[in-house]
């Protein structure tokens, strides 16, 4: 019976960690300012009115680049995919996005 119980374990194990990981995925992406205030990301329609509804890096990225501007993005590793530099010269924009748990970690400093 304790055989049993280990495989079930065992078998269920990686479906938890999955489950751990999507949750970290879905969490929310936010707008860092360099005074540490984070938000939300439609804030940038001041200076891009047609961005509709961008809520991660990797969609502004893109939408950036089909609009052809130049875009310089860095994923600050050590935060492990939390974090990420983008810049767009041509607009003078230099943004940090964020996970919502960075925020958090930041205030509650």
């Amino acid at each position: 019976m304790k055989f049993i119980s280990i495989i079930f374990i065992l078998l269920l194990l990686p479906v938890a960690l999955i489950s751990t990981a999507s949750a970290n995925d879905s969490e929310k992406w936010f707008l860092m300012s360099r005074h540490g205030e984070c938000a939300e990301i439609r804030s940038l329609q001041r200076k891009i009115p047609d961005i509709g509804n961008i809520e991660d890096p990797q969609s502004f990225i893109m939408f950036m680049k089909g609009k052809g501007h130049r875009v310089i993005f860095n994923e600050l590793k050590e935060l492990h995919g939390k974090a990420f530099q983008v810049s767009i010269p041509e607009k003078g924009l230099s943004l940090m996005f964020v996970k919502g748990s960075i925020c958090k970690e930041f205030i509650n400093r």
